[in-house]
């Protein structure tokens, strides 16, 4: 393993019978970045962070974290990682506070180390756990990965049912863990937060590792719709830039499509009088049709999570 690699895959692999999971998929995440790991449901996401953690043992290839081998060596490697889970499985009699005293306990840290994230979460820690909704259920894996200090940070749709303030704060959160040093591998399916979050993204379709490329590689080969209301309509010629292309112009009502760089557009927007504005930027559903549309090398029996 290279030393500037905290996570390695190669040819990793999982069959559940003569059903797929993965497919020889080879990645590496470095030390300090934040690796996004992108899918709809069902692509392998899932399959892959069990791996990771040593939970499923490969059918074939390797995974190790920080060089050691995340099957034979999972309960050394447990020792550096925090992990969120999709669906987190709680103890129901007990309040928020005490699960994460009860899960700080085993990680050495001590009781209340979850006090700061409970709050900026805004986390009621007095709440029984079978009280609570699924978001402050989530909020609780959440608080549990940052209460600590692990150099390694696994997350499965980490932001799953929690409401805009929350998914904003998680992204602080992310952000000040790639600032401390800290290692971020964040499956998700939500491409906004992958955007924002993440400096590199692996993209998995039907159990196989299809693209890995940065955030900005990613988004520059799709379009994104640009929606303008403008006070008066523009004169002809006034949207004729490079990578900009024209739908319709109906009046002061303008609908373009722009890929790649976006300044010349904004420049061009910026010079004009603008009622209102919209940019859609595509989410991971559009992108698979767009870019992964021809029939996969493997028809698939049924894809596992």
């Amino acid at each position: 393993m290279s030393m500037t690699n905290v996570i390695e895959a190669e040819g990793l692999t999982k069959w559940y019978g003569s059903r797929r999971g993965i497919v020889e998929v080879d990645f590496a995440v470095a030390e300090g970045e934040v690796f996004g790991f992108l899918g709809p449901n069902g692509a392998g996401k899932t399959t892959t962070i069990r791996l990771l953690l040593g939970f499923l043992r490969p059918s074939a290839g390797h995974a190790a974290i920080f060089g050691l081998d995340c099957w034979a060596a999972s309960s050394t490697v447990h020792t550096r990682l925090a992990y969120v889970s999709s669906e987190p499985g709680y103890l129901g009699e007990l309040t928020a506070g005490e699960q994460l005293d009860y899960l700080g306990a085993l990680r050495g840290l001590p009781r209340g180390a979850w006090r700061p994230m409970a709050e900026r979460l805004e986390l009621d820690p007095t709440v029984h756990i079978r009280k609570l909704s699924h978001g402050n259920r989530q909020k609780i894996g959440v608080v549990h990965a940052f209460m600590g200090d692990e150099p390694l940070l696994l997350m499965d749709e980490p932001t799953s049912g929690l409401d805009p303030l929350m998914q904003r704060e998680f992204l602080a959160l992310v952000a000040e863990a790639r600032a401390a040093g800290r290692t971020v591998f964040l499956s998700s399916h939500n491409l906004p937060e992958v955007e924002r979050a993440c400096d590199r993204v692996g993209i998995i379709r039907e159990g196989r590792l299809a693209n890995v490329s940065t955030v900005g590689q990613l988004l520059g080969e799709h379009w994104r719709s640009v929606n303008l209301v403008l006070e008066a309509p523009p004169t002809p010629g006034t949207f004729e830039l490079p990578n900009v292309e024209v739908v319709a112009i109906t009046g002061r009502e303008v609908h373009l499509m722009v890929r790649g760089d976006v300044n010349p557009l904004l420049a061009r927007i910026a010079s004009l009088a603008v009622r209102d504005v919209a940019i859609t930027t595509p989410d991971i559903e559009d992108i698979f049709l767009r870019l992964y549309s021809a029939p996969a090398t493997q028809a698939p029996a049924e894809v596992t999570r």
